[in-house]
């Protein structure tokens, strides 16, 4: 591999494994209801939140990518200072 496209690949599982670790307290709470409110079984619980955690990072991942686009969009200022 190309060492800048094993940067970014680094880069992004980080981003993700961040993400993940944002969602843990609500995926958390999630599995507290399913058993405590719902009796769920533990694999279908299992299941539910591979799913609902997968889903959170794919609306975390979109809107990273939006930002992106609007910040590469956004015209530079110019520096004051460069000669």
């Amino acid at each position: 591999m190309q060492k800048d496209i094993k940067k970014q690949y680094k880069k992004d599982v980080k981003r993700i494994f961040i993400w993940l670790l944002i969602l843990l307290p609500f995926l958390a709470v999630i599995t507290f209801c399913f058993t405590y409110f719902l009796n769920m079984n533990n694999a279908l619980n299992i299941f539910l939140l591979v799913i609902i955690g997968g889903f959170g990072v794919l609306i975390l991942e979109f809107i990273y990518k939006k930002v992106q686009e609007k910040k590469a969009n956004k015209p530079k200022k110019p520096d004051p200072y460069a000669d």
